[in-house]
């Protein structure tokens, strides 16, 4: 299929909500309520659930039931053409605590769907999502790095222990099976490892049957929303914290048997949002995110960004 490749799928914001609205309706967007017949319905039933498990004890908790609303940014119906915003869950009311806010005044923004080798996302899309994360006053909260791998292993409740026993040198983590899916929970990250080719297939994906295998490894950065002089994305990319971070997925990478990866479709999707121009070209309008796109881009003399090692 190909050889196992690097890259990030899930970015994770956090910002005032009616600063967001105003970003949105500058750039001719409008945000909706309804997104069950959206591709982004699992991926908010999987955040509101890992959001909502709290058990403290707030003043007028039932005044502030958790929202979820989405922002369109492209035509096509991939789950990587929607913003999703999120308000009133724990983690917004206890930031919104900290800075002595009123409790809706934070949101979590979304971004997912972004590491797709098999599909061609849209241009369009990624440019303006890149205008939110180069937004200082939107920081940076979660970030998941995947590796795609090519497997035959199936996953199994019984292949859950040992495959936990890999990560033993980070700790104890919490360990699931759930269906096709292995999830460790650590503290600060989050691993999880998964047959992407039958979720394709249950997704109802035009998908060949060569790509039957395909696995994925995501492990999940978290970072602490109570940091004074936190990173947005893009700040965060340059800096020494995301080389230091991206050695440590690395590390837990060839815990999990992953010891060959191709770095240049992370480097692909970073210069793309650093530097808008990389879409500017007809050929990588229709082809951003395809096979050919990270070839040419492999071919460039110049690269607005590169990873120091």
């Amino acid at each position: 299929m190909f050889q196992a490749l690097q890259g990030i799928d899930t970015i994770q914001l956090t910002g005032h909500y009616h600063t967001m609205i105003k970003m949105v309706e500058k750039m001719g967007l409008s945000l909706s309520s309804e997104f069950h017949n959206t591709p982004v319905g699992e991926v908010v039933k999987r955040i509101t659930k890992e959001s909502q498990q709290d058990h403290t004890t707030r003043y007028k908790r039932d005044q502030f039931p958790p929202t979820v609303e989405v922002v369109k940014l492209s035509s096509e119906k991939l789950l990587s053409n929607y913003m999703i915003i999120i308000r009133n869950t724990p983690l917004l009311f206890d930031l919104a605590k900290y800075h002595k806010t009123p409790k809706d005044k934070y949101c979590l923004i979304v971004f997912a769907g972004l590491h797709q080798p098999h599909k061609r996302l849209s241009s369009e899309a990624f440019k303006r999502m890149s205008l939110f994360l180069k937004r200082k006053t939107l920081k940076l909260y979660a970030l998941d790095i995947a590796y795609d791998i090519q497997d035959p292993t199936p996953i199994t409740n019984e292949g859950l222990k040992p495959f936990r026993e890999r990560f033993n040198t980070l700790g104890n983590p919490r360990a699931e099976h759930y269906l096709n899916s292995y999830y460790l929970h650590f503290e600060g990250r989050r691993i999880l490892y998964y047959d992407k080719y039958l979720k394709a297939m249950e997704n109802k994906e035009k998908i060949p049957n060569q790509w039957q295998g395909w696995k994925r490894l995501e492990i999940r950065l978290t970072f602490d929303v109570f940091q004074f002089n936190r990173f947005n994305f893009i700040d965060y990319i340059k800096s020494y914290d995301f080389i230091e971070a991206l050695e440590g997925v690395d590390e837990v990478a060839r815990l999990a048997n992953i010891v060959s990866f191709d770095r240049d479709y992370l480097l692909y999707q970073l210069n793309g949002l650093i530097d808008n121009r990389f879409f500017n070209n007809r050929e990588s309008q229709k082809q951003f995110n395809s096979v050919e796109a990270l070839e040419r881009f492999k071919s460039l003399g110049f690269r607005r960004y590169m990873v120091p090692f």
